[in-house]
Parts: structure tokens; C-alpha cells; sequence
């Protein structure tokens, strides 16, 4: 008997066995509240200032996002995954920077777009921008790994937007 319970409570340890761990492993993995919360009033802050509805969270997204961020850490790489849902991504020095400060420099390209030509000034990108207030996303989630000093964060986008002659609201 002093053997079986020894090796329920080794298996415990080791494996997680008959346990909830893959829910905790897999809860583990995602964002915490505040920082869901954080990204979701710094992504709807620009979408309510050109009166489009707010984005939600969603779980499923996060994990896709997520899983592209530990890919790109696994190979200290950064580009886009070329996946289903729309993205931005974003890196800088680990632990220096917020989710706001992140979400704030893809909006701060709104500078560069000109919305009655729907296009972006000369050398500058706002795609970034244009995806966070594109009209027809519904949900978004993020994830964030880190490589060489690095925090990147994946925040991916559903449906997509920056569909090429669209305006984005």
C-alpha cells in the first residue's frame, strides 16, 4: 500500500496523472487578466476614437498568437506567420516595455495614414494601425515570448483586415 501511494504521488509529480495539470499547463500559457484587460482598453481606445465597436478576447486567438510568438523566439526570427487571422507583431527590450506601450506603437502609425485617400505617407507603414480599427475585426488575442533580451508579442486579429481599397472604418 506505502508503494502505490508512493507511486500515485511520484506520478503526480512527474506527470501530472489524473490531474488537471494539462488545463493548469494550458492556463499557464495564456495572458494574465491585467494584461488581457490592458490590451483590449489600449486596442479599444483607438477603435472608439473613429466610432467603431470594441474587439474581445478571445482564447483560441491568443493561442494561435501565442504559439507564432514561441516560434519566433525558438529562432530569435520576426516575421509574420502567413496564418488565417490578421497580425501585428512587435519586439523590444525584455521587460521594458507595457502591453499599452506595445498596442500604442502600431497606433501611433495613424499619424502617417490619411484616411480620404486611404493611403499611408511616403516610406511609412500603418498597417498596423489600420488592422487594430479595421471595422469588420471582431476579436483579437496576443501572446509574448522572449529571445536574446527580446519580448516579442504577436496580437492576431479576427476576421482580418487591410484588405487592399478597403477603408478600414
Amino acid at each position: 500500500m506505502k508503494n502505490t501511494f508512493f507511486i500515485i504521488i511520484l506520478c503526480h509529480l512527474l506527470f501530472g496523472c489524473g490531474s488537471d495539470d494539462d488545463t493548469n499547463e494550458e492556463l499557464n500559457n495564456t495572458l494574465e487578466d491585467a494584461v488581457i484587460q490592458e490590451i483590449l482598453v489600449a486596442h479599444n481606445s483607438y477603435r472608439s476614437d473613429v466610432g467603431i465597436s470594441n474587439i474581445t478576447w478571445s482564447e483560441e486567438i491568443a493561442t494561435s498568437a501565442q504559439a507564432w510568438a514561441d516560434e519566433l523566439a525558438s529562432n530569435c526570427e520576426f516575421k509574420h506567420s502567413g496564418g488565417e487571422y490578421g497580425e501585428n507583431i512587435w519586439a523590444g527590450t525584455e521587460g521594458a516595455f507595457e502591453p499599452t506601450d506595445v498596442v500604442n506603437s502600431w497606433g501611433s502609425e495613424i499619424t502617417d495614414y490619411n484616411y480620404e485617400s486611404n493611403t499611408c505617407a511616403t516610406d511609412k507603414d500603418c498597417g498596423h494601425y489600420t488592422q487594430i480599427v479595421w471595422k469588420n475585426t471582431t476579436q483579437v488575442g496576443c501572446g509574448v515570448a522572449t529571445c536574446d533580451g527580446l519580448d516579442i508579442w504577436v496580437c492576431q486579429y479576427d476576421p482580418p483586415g487591410n484588405f487592399i481599397g478597403e477603408q478600414p472604418y
